[in-house]
């Protein structure tokens, strides 16, 4: 625990009746069912979204030289770039932000309760995924979600504005394969037409990689399409960093400069680069340097630097010395894999080899994530909140939340890793 504002509100522990856990079968995803509480929805007040809208697009402006550095063609992410980089819709994973803290925020000033939220950041992820899953947890009175209705409102203005249609692109195999199961609840091999895919997603079509590969030659090499590429390495090469990924489209420098120019999303990395190489950007977290959420490090011993020490005070640390902290690959993998978590300055085997194999690592304060006991049933969660933004006519657009509970007695939360799995509970956030 830092001593943070926010940490402070997270660390009392809360009772509220969030009525009963409804499972939900009826989303096509292999990985179901899915958990919710219909009955408890979190509103942020005007404030939060405001403060959390700019430091968007603080975000957008700190891929300025990220993206810099990842461009190999003027042509590369020309959908993308205006005064500054666009990432056209994140997801911003934070500490989930108790009602207590809500209700004293409102009144603050946006500047200062900005600055509460970023020491509250995890990271923010620029090419979000399970559309469906998040459209549809929590129908409104047999309308649409309130993400749904956003989320299809950002997409259907981005064809508007470049005046053609958006599909998915999963750039390898595995990849493909693993969306098909959890986005699309398909095996592969079985039927998935184009109507069923702006259906489930909201996207015009999804192409493997060698679908890819054959659209363009029977299109004389043209793409009609704007491409929300999905970089993400397969969970096994998280797993087991040594693992070899083959890239039918990506190891070719035609293909990878098409895709580039087509691209809506910032995270297309000529797979010869070495690992931890600058010029990588998918999954990259060197944003949250510059932004001030997490202090980068190279080797173990940049822990006991005196910009280290003046980092975590500034997070809120009184005993810097004594401070539990997070350590996370700083390109090149997502969810908690990587991180080194609940480590002390005093160092880590784990971290040592962890840069090893990822390279340069970001660093963060420990954070506290808040407790609330559902007292219809007396399960005791702690949560963290996931929201989602895109920039709709050049504005942040807060397009809904969802809040990602799991009971305290799970081996994952133990482990200080909350995130999606079959233990999770959802329930939403709106404004």
């Amino acid at each position: 625990m830092t001593g943070s504002f926010l940490d402070r509100h997270a660390s009392e522990p809360a009772f509220a009746s969030l009525d009963g856990v409804v499972v939900r079968t009826d989303i096509r995803s292999l990985l179901g069912p899915f958990q919710t509480l219909p009955g408890y929805v979190t509103k942020y007040p005007e404030v939060v979204v405001e403060a959390m809208g700019n430091l968007y697009s603080e975000y957008n402006r700190a891929f300025t030289p990220l993206v810099a550095a990842n461009r190999e063609w003027e042509t590369d992410y020309q959908y993308c770039l205006g005064d500054a980089p666009i990432n056209w819709c994140v997801q911003i994973d934070m500490v989930g932000l108790p009602e207590t803290f809500l209700e004293e925020v409102g009144g603050m000033p946006e500047g200062i309760v900005r600055e509460i939220l970023r020491k509250g950041v995890f990271e923010i992820e620029n090419s979000i995924a399970m559309y469906q899953l998040l459209e549809n947890l929590f129908p409104w009175d047999e309308r649409d979600s309130f993400f749904k209705t956003c989320f299809r409102a950002l997409l259907d203005g981005l064809r508007r504005q470049f005046g053609r249609p958006i599909a998915l692109l999963a750039v390898t195999e595995p990849k493909y394969r693993i969306m098909l199961e959890s986005e699309f609840g398909r095996r592969v091999g079985a039927c998935l037409t184009d109507a069923e895919v702006k259906e489930l997603s909201g996207f015009d079509r999804f192409f493997d990689p060698y679908e890819f590969s054959h659209y363009l030659t029977s299109n004389g090499g043209k793409c009609k399409y704007l491409l929300y590429v999905r970089a993400s390495d397969p969970v096994i090469k998280l797993q087991y960093p040594s693992f070899l990924v083959t890239h039918p489209l990506l190891s070719d420098d035609v293909m990878r400069r098409l895709i580039k120019e087509n691209a809506l999303t910032f995270n297309v990395d000529n797979p010869d680069w070495p690992v931890g190489d600058s010029r990588r950007i998918n999954d990259t977290k060197e944003y949250m340097s510059p932004m001030g959420m997490a202090f980068p490090i190279k080797d173990m011993a940049e822990l006991y630097s005196p910009e280290f020490e003046t980092f975590l005070r500034a997070q809120g640390c009184a005993k810097p010395k004594a401070a539990m902290l997070r350590c996370k690959p700083a390109k090149g993998t997502y969810g908690c894999y990587g991180h080194v978590a609940r480590v002390m300055r005093d160092g880590s085997k784990a971290l040592a080899r962890g840069i090893s194999q990822w390279g340069n690592y970001v660093v963060q304060p420990e954070m506290t994530t808040p407790v609330i006991t559902n007292t219809d049933d007396g399960v005791v969660y702690t949560f963290i909140d996931r929201v989602f933004f895109g920039m709709v006519d050049g504005r942040p657009k807060f397009l809904g939340g969802v809040r990602n509970l799991m009971p305290t007695d799970t081996e994952e939360v133990r482990k200080g890793r909350i995130h999606g799995n079959s233990s999770a509970v959802y329930a939403e956030i709106v404004c």
